[in-house]
């Protein structure tokens, strides 16, 4: 039995981060589906592993039974714990500036991407749509501005980082929320030399989609 077991969301762009750090460590886990369009997540059972009722949820098998939730709180465990390859690599300056990259997906686009976010802001998908835009659109404007100060084929560098992690999940958002990536051109070129790369693939959404949807 695998050490690890995560409960995700196959769309989540929270969980794909994590499924795609365990990829690139070539860790074992087992992953369990929530589904939050029936509002699983919301089960007293997951509420127990994390009271937010979000995923990615990280549960230690071994005993004793332990949960990590917050995607960025298992990759920078599983970062402390197996340390190559390294998602956050260099100085301490660089490793900030990873992390600063990361933030402003994690900070300031995805939280009001949020499913719970976009039907408490109204009830008409389209509209929904237009709030998800303007706050997509106003990220990644300051990520390419931000990443031109350390990208090489990834945003810091030349090997794949926390950084695209959170990125690369959030121009997929994009694209099914019909922002055009060709409007940022170095975050869209560092999309497509990411998504090309097999640990990317194997963690990306259509390889996690239920039968029915494959």
């Amino acid at each position: 039995m695998p050490k690890f077991k995560l409960y995700h969301y196959w769309r989540s762009s929270t969980s794909w981060r994590v499924r795609w750090a365990f990829a690139i460590k070539n860790i074992s886990c087992e992953f369990v589906a929530i589904n939050l369009l029936s509002d699983e997540n919301l089960s007293p059972e997951h509420l127990k592993r994390n009271p937010m009722g979000y995923v990615p949820v990280l549960e230690f098998t071994e005993e004793p039974k332990r949960y990590l939730a917050e995607s960025l709180a298992i990759i920078e465990w599983l970062e402390e714990t197996f340390p190559n390859p390294k998602l956050l690599p260099g100085d301490t300056f660089q490793r900030a500036k990873i992390r600063q990259l990361a933030e402003t997906v994690n900070a300031n686009i995805h939280p009001v991407q949020n499913l719970t976010v976009r039907e408490y802001y109204s009830p008409d998908p389209e509209k929904q749509k237009i709030w998800a835009q303007y706050w997509i659109t106003n990220g990644l404007k300051a990520y390419e501005t931000l990443v031109q100060e350390t990208a090489g084929k990834f945003s810091v560098g030349n090997t794949l980082t926390l950084a695209d992690l959170c990125l690369i999940p959030q121009c997929y958002n994009a694209l099914r929320n019909a922002v055009p990536l060709e409007q940022f051109p170095t975050v869209h070129r560092i999309y497509l030399e990411a998504m090309s790369t097999e640990s990317c693939l194997s963690a990306c959404p259509d390889q996690h989609a239920p039968p029915r949807l494959k």
